[in-house]
């Protein structure tokens, strides 16, 4: 596996055609991923984004703000898509995302062959009905439960939580905080995927994505709620190489 700052690639493959770049969700790490490898075609290599607080940057101070995410990715990034690629963000993971692309617009730099944005309302609305980032522990962690992403077993132990405390509120902030107010439209193909169980996130929120993308949206629901990229991997899986090869088609 190699480690390149804030990008984990778990299988390199030095000859790749195409790169698949993934980025998790609030609280998440690139555990989410690296099971994808074995899955993706030979002459596609996945990257994994890795920010501060998780994982082998666990000790390092975990990111509050959109800025701070987008600057530290900016720097590291450029020199890697040099080649084709696609993006792949679940939640907060799509947001992070968008604001990269719209970065590397702005930059004239190569934008992904294709976009996919998972379990995530467009970037002009906030993705939690009320902030929660600030809560008192107890509260927050009540939050955290109702949204089912975190397993049980670690929100009733307190060493963990005392220790992942830092990563999630700063994460949550990300989440609480973030709104696109711009009036962008990238010209990138676009699929958004949804969980037909999610009930937070409705097929008509996930459509609003549409405002801000040249190409027609596609909308694909997967079984499963807000985190169906974890209980629902092989249907992810599924579109996702499906995409990958309707991507890489015209050049074999």
């Amino acid at each position: 596996m190699l480690n390149n700052s804030c990008l984990v690639i778990p299988k390199p493959q030095p000859n790749a055609q195409l790169k698949l770049i993934c980025f998790p969700y609030a609280g998440g790490s690139i555990s989410t991923y690296t099971s994808w490898a074995q899955y993706l075609p030979e002459n596609v290599e996945l990257c994994i984004v890795q920010l501060p607080g998780r994982g082998q940057r666990m000790f390092e101070k975990p990111h509050t703000n959109m800025q701070a995410v987008i600057n530290e990715l900016i720097s590291v990034l450029p020199q890697y898509i040099k080649s084709p690629y696609i993006v792949f963000g679940h939640s907060l993971g799509s947001r992070i995302a968008f604001e990269l692309m719209l970065t590397l617009h702005n930059l004239n730099l190569p934008l992904p062959e294709y976009f996919i944005a998972s379990g995530s309302r467009s970037p002009d609305s906030s993705l939690n009905k009320k902030n929660i980032f600030h809560l008192p522990n107890d509260e927050f962690i009540h939050e955290l439960e109702k949204l089912n992403g975190t397993p049980k077993a670690v929100l009733e132990n307190k060493e963990l939580m005392d220790l992942f405390m830092p990563l999630l509120r700063a994460d949550f902030e990300l989440v609480d905080t973030y709104c696109y107010l711009g009036t962008a439209k990238l010209n990138c193909q676009i699929t958004i995927l949804g969980g037909i169980d999610d009930t937070d996130i409705s097929k008509e929120q996930l459509a609003n994505w549409q405002q801000f993308f040249i190409p027609t949206v596609n909308i694909h629901m997967i079984p499963g709620n807000h985190f169906f990229i974890d209980n629902q991997k092989e249907h992810c899986l599924e579109k996702v190489n499906d995409i990958i090869h309707h991507v890489i088609k015209p050049r074999v």
